[in-house]
């Protein structure tokens, strides 16, 4: 990623707002990417800090092609609205450019993580990466109890095997997990601007793009092999983000699990009336799950999951 002459054809869209203890990894990261044709966006929302000087100090040093936006946004505003800044500033700049990829400025991107997303982006409209919390920083977690998150987990797992079985298609859940955080999200620009491009939202703008693509008939695909560590702070900049999840349950609280797991149930009824949306889903906020309440809803999943199985075991459609 050196060859400031490169026509553009990848623009990495990164939000930061006062990020300057983290942006120059972040970047840095970027720069070490074996990959010409790659141009970065910087949207430095409502810094008051080093961010952008830092920025600018590693990109002169790295090589990276760097592009500063600088704005300021309102209170209701959020990184939704600092992504869709980001991506209609890269598209004016390079109109020329095929892919827009996102990531965030508290992040570090696998070695590999702009080619393989590009790979990927030769079969699919989209790509949703996986993204893992920082080895480095799992200290910080240790305070979180394991019995309902190992329960969250378990119940997420099955959602998504029960998604896998009961929604095929472009809508469906197409991959090796079921995250579509922005954290690691890459789109063909054709296809960003056919939906309409993210949304002014103050959070869930990652999700409700896929949604919109999965929607609109692009396919969407969820690659294990396309990895983002992602900071393990608690003191996030996005509400509702990870960093909110992450105190929540740091704090041992009696906390909502992810609002993309519906109730049990309600799953099993949507599937046998053939309406289950898009992967994810938008779990109403009056009907999240509590962790304490899981174990029903993993009781009914195992049991509409061995059916299946068990017609599957005997050639029954």
């Amino acid at each position: 990623m050196r060859r400031a002459a490169d026509p553009v054809t990848t623009v990495v869209i990164v939000p930061a707002r006062n990020e300057e203890l983290r942006v120059a990894d972040c970047l840095g990261a970027l720069a070490a990417q074996p990959v010409d044709g790659t141009a970065v966006v910087l949207v430095a929302n409502n810094c008051d800090d080093r961010t952008v000087p830092m920025a600018r100090d590693l990109a002169n040093t790295a090589g990276l092609r760097l592009d500063v936006l600088e704005c300021t946004l309102n209170s209701g505003a959020g990184v939704g609205t600092a992504r869709r800044l980001g991506c209609d500033h890269a598209l004016a700049l390079w109109p020329e450019a095929a892919y827009l990829l996102s990531t965030d400025a508290d992040c570090l991107v696998a070695p590999d993580w702009i080619t393989r997303n590009r790979f990927h982006l030769a079969q699919f409209p989209a790509v949703c990466g996986r993204v893992e919390p920082m080895a480095g920083e799992l200290s910080v977690l240790s305070d979180i109890e394991i019995l309902p998150a190992e329960m969250e987990g378990l119940y997420e797992r099955l959602v998504i095997e029960f998604y896998r079985h009961f929604r095929p298609g472009p809508c469906g859940l197409d991959g090796d997990h079921g995250g579509a955080a922005g954290a690691s999200l890459a789109v063909h620009a054709s296809a960003y601007r056919a939906v309409g491009g993210f949304a002014d939202v103050a959070t869930g703008e990652d999700r409700d793009l896929v949604r919109r693509l999965k929607t609109g008939g692009f396919g969407v695909f969820h690659a294990g092999d396309v990895r983002v560590a992602a900071s393990c702070r608690l003191d996030g900049r996005a509400g509702g983000g990870m960093s909110d999840a992450l105190r929540a349950r740091a704090e041992r609280r009696d906390y909502l699990i992810d609002d993309a797991l519906p109730p049990a149930q309600a799953l099993v009824d949507a599937a046998t009336n053939g309406n289950l949306g898009p992967w994810p889903l938008q779990v109403a906020a009056q009907d999240r799950l509590r962790a304490r309440d899981l174990a029903p809803h993993i009781a009914c999943l195992e049991n509409a999951l061995h059916a299946v199985r068990l017609r599957q075991g005997l050639g029954v459609c």
